[in-house]
């Protein structure tokens, strides 16, 4: 989830959400942004050791707060 101010309305604020997908390869976890339908909208991001690697560095680049559906 990433808040940011709205860009209409002075003093508001919006949240956008973004659906990440972690997957493991067998030798390495990667991550990538989906859709609502699961369809990817990025490419696999680099190579983690674990899935909360991948998961945290989703975060951080997405610079948002992780929120568990």
């Amino acid at each position: 989830m990433i808040t940011e101010p709205h860009p209409c309305r002075r003093g508001f604020f919006r949240r956008l959400y973004a659906r990440v997908q972690t997957t493991n390869t067998g030798s390495y976890w990667i991550w990538r942004q989906i859709d609502e339908n699961g369809l990817p909208l990025t490419d696999a991001e680099r190579a983690f050791e674990t899935e909360d690697g991948a998961l945290s560095d989703a975060v951080r680049t997405l610079n948002g707060v992780a929120v568990a559906v």
